[in-house]
């Protein structure tokens, strides 16, 4: 049973999912997707107590009670309402509705709920996410709807780690006395007795660290270099990643240099000091960020630079 559970459970947060963004609330806001599945999980596990079936969101009823002039929350409420007095007081007459008729007004109601211009849009946006669709367009025509669902979901899996590999970059930052930093190319292998800032851009996502270790400056050669590498806006680092770091320190270390931490989130500096990188890397290296821009950068290089010319 864990398979069709869970077959369910993606099909009824994709469609509540497709529902809240294609159809914006009355004051013109978009729903907050997180709480929606909150909502539904929430429900579903009440049902589930009183036998009842799983449900999630209908672009097919959502069209509908739109098209019947629907205009607040209550519109939900008052037709399950009706839906259960019409099962108790008129079955009989409910079950004399032409199954065509029903059938029509499926059709009807998912023509409507056909996204076209999003589609486009996905279209002449990203092919990655055209294949995606496309690929889970053509599931749903051959294969039963949670195999079609399941399978959507895993090749949108794959493209973002493919993404997530191939989206990080490392670049090099010269620092002006008195003015901003200049963006250049990673050197190839590290300048001794220098002291070289790295700026880390994209996600350091586990697919993307082995893309970023390559992109480093090679240390073979080198002696008493300093690397400080810029990680402000990194909420979070992945352990393959920090495994990286372990590396990267170790390598500089081995050759009398050091690796500097410059802009650290308080998550990712929480994730060094549980790893026991922060060890490696040295308290002294690890620079927190700071409110003002440029200041925790600004401390790192003075400490390098003190480092590289004792006694000046």
């Amino acid at each position: 049973m864990l398979l069709p559970a869970l077959s369910v459970a993606i099909i009824g947060m994709v469609q509540g999912a497709g529902v809240s963004q294609g159809y914006v609330n009355p004051d013109g806001k978009y729903p907050e997707v997180s709480r929606d599945f909150f909502g539904q999980g929430v429900a579903n596990i009440a049902t589930g107590f009183v036998g009842g079936l799983p449900a999630g969101g209908s672009i097919s009823g959502t069209v509908l009670i739109l098209g019947a002039g629907a205009r607040s929350r209550w519109t939900n409420i008052l037709s399950g309402a009706f839906v259960a007095l019409i099962v108790l007081v008129a079955a009989p007459l409910a079950e004399r509705v032409p199954m065509p008729a029903l059938a029509a007004l499926l059709i009807v109601a998912g023509f409507q709920g056909l996204r076209i211009e999003s589609a486009l849009s996905i279209w002449k946006t990203s092919k990655a996410s055209s294949a995606a669709m496309v690929l889970t367009f053509l599931a749903t025509l051959v294969l039963p709807l949670h195999f079609a669902v399941l399978l959507g979901v895993a090749f949108s899996i794959v493209l973002y780690v493919a993404r997530a590999s191939s989206e990080i970059a490392i670049s090099q930052l010269v620092l002006v006395p008195g003015g901003m930093p200049v963006e250049q190319p990673t050197p190839k292998k590290l300048p001794s007795n220098q002291l070289t800032v790295l700026y880390v851009q994209g996600n350091l996502f586990f697919a993307a660290a082995k893309s970023a270790e390559k992109a480093l400056p090679e240390v073979e050669g080198t002696e008493r270099a300093v690397v400080a590498l810029l990680l402000r806006g990194k909420a979070e680092i992945s352990s393959t990643f920090i495994a990286v770091l372990r590396r990267y320190a170790e390598a500089l270390q081995a050759r009398g240099g050091r690796l500097m931490l410059v802009g650290v989130e308080p998550g990712a500096g929480e994730q060094l000091a549980r790893s026991g990188v922060l060890k490696v890397i040295g308290e002294d290296n690890v620079f927190p960020v700071a409110e003002q821009l440029g200041l925790a950068m600004n401390r790192a290089a003075a400490a390098a630079h003190a480092w590289l010319s004792p006694g000046t």
